[in-house]
């Protein structure tokens, strides 16, 4: 709708590029315990994705799926950064695990989850 905001949004992949970009008016992406929805205006924020799909509501067109596995996902401003693992076809049918992408993503000084 015209003079509505719009979310500048970036879907990659670590191992595969791109996988979407363009504006957008709402988008939610999968975290290890639930979802995170993002509208113009939200608070920065940043999460960990967890398996499952990046859903992007076009400011033009039909509403896309992206599936991820891993990751993580960056907004500031009205910029949303989807910075996954694997993005894509790939993500449904990667061997990888969400609890180890997310064991290798968070590491705590002084707290070793892998001592």
């Amino acid at each position: 709708m015209p003079g509505e905001h719009s979310l500048s949004v970036e879907v990659v992949s670590r191992f595969g590029g791109e996988a979407w970009v363009g504006a957008a008016t709402r988008v939610s992406v999968p975290l290890p315990d639930g979802e995170l929805g993002i509208l113009p205006g939200r608070q920065p924020i940043l999460a960990v994705l967890g398996r499952g799909n990046v859903r992007i509501t076009p400011v033009d067109g039909e509403p896309v799926a992206v599936p991820v596995a891993g990751g993580f996902c960056s907004v500031d401003g009205d910029v949303v950064t989807v910075a996954a693992d694997v993005a894509g076809a790939g993500a449904s049918e990667s061997s990888a695990q969400v609890t180890d992408v997310i064991a290798e993503t968070i590491v705590i000084p002084g707290v070793g989850i892998r001592d």
